[in-house]
């Protein structure tokens, strides 16, 4: 059984509260300003307990950071690889999943699907600058 404290508590509430994917950098510095004595480490700590349990997601980003969401069910991401930014994507993914099932011969048992290219925001900054 694991230990409901407050600082997992904090923790949990944080990547909740968080609509941007926050890396544990992020959920570390939102936590400290309500509870300035929290660690880094517990911050790692917990994240890692909280994706080990099913309550947190960890999306993992090449050559950064991992992401931690909130939604802790299969789903896919897209990744701006400009500015790094992870948003959710409606996709099928649960269809993916099945058809993979009854493809293979393998016991599936999740999937993590991400999308790379170049976000909105970034895409629009590139066309102005270019436009300049």
């Amino acid at each position: 059984m694991v230990r409901r404290t407050a600082q997992k508590e904090l923790v949990k509430r944080t990547v909740i509260m968080s609509c941007d994917h926050p890396t544990a950098q992020t959920v570390y510095e939102r936590a400290r300003l309500q509870m300035p004595n929290i660690s880094l480490g517990t911050v790692y700590r917990i994240l890692r307990q909280l994706v080990a349990m099913g309550e947190v997601l960890e999306v993992g980003v090449d050559g950064a950071s991992s992401r931690y969401d909130k939604t802790a069910f299969d789903h896919a991401h897209f990744v701006c690889r400009e500015c790094g930014e992870v948003t959710d994507i409606d996709a099928d993914i649960v269809g993916i999943l099945n058809s993979a099932c009854c493809h293979s011969p393998h016991n599936i048992e999740s999937a993590r699907l991400t999308f790379y290219g170049e976000c909105e925001a970034c895409k629009s900054r590139r066309i102005a600058k270019a436009n300049e």
